[in-house]
């Protein structure tokens, strides 16, 4: 079992890896609604990006979380120039679980091979 526990644990770990940033097209008040749970990245008229973690629309605001630990900030809709939400990159992923799946069967090969050729038991 303990053989299995490694390229599972690195398969798990490179999904979450293969992740990017998506622009959302839709109004700024209605994407941070729909993403409540997650984290949205706002970028701001003036270039900055503020990253925010259980965001709320408040008023004529976006609200939420910044920084470890985390502090209660609030930006302005109206500042808010794009607003872009965690999306999945199937190429990657796909990509990166066909990479694991052969060195996993390439390890598991090799281990055959050098127990059928030294005759271990």
């Amino acid at each position: 079992m303990r053989f299995f526990a490694a390229p599972l644990l690195a398969l798990v770990l490179g999904m979450s890896a293969c992740t990017s940033w998506r622009a959302q097209t839709a109004p700024a008040p209605e994407v941070v609604s729909a993403h409540a749970d997650d984290a949205v990245r706002l970028r701001r008229h003036d270039g900055s990006v503020v990253v925010l973690t259980h965001p709320q629309v408040a008023g004529d605001s976006i609200v939420g979380e910044l920084g470890d630990p985390p502090r209660r900030v609030a930006v302005a809709t109206a500042d808010v120039e794009r607003v872009d939400v965690r999306g999945l990159n199937a190429a990657r992923t796909g990509g990166l679980t066909l990479g694991i799946f052969a060195v996993v069967v390439a390890v598991a090969a090799a281990a055959t091979l050098a127990a059928v050729l030294t005759d271990w038991h």
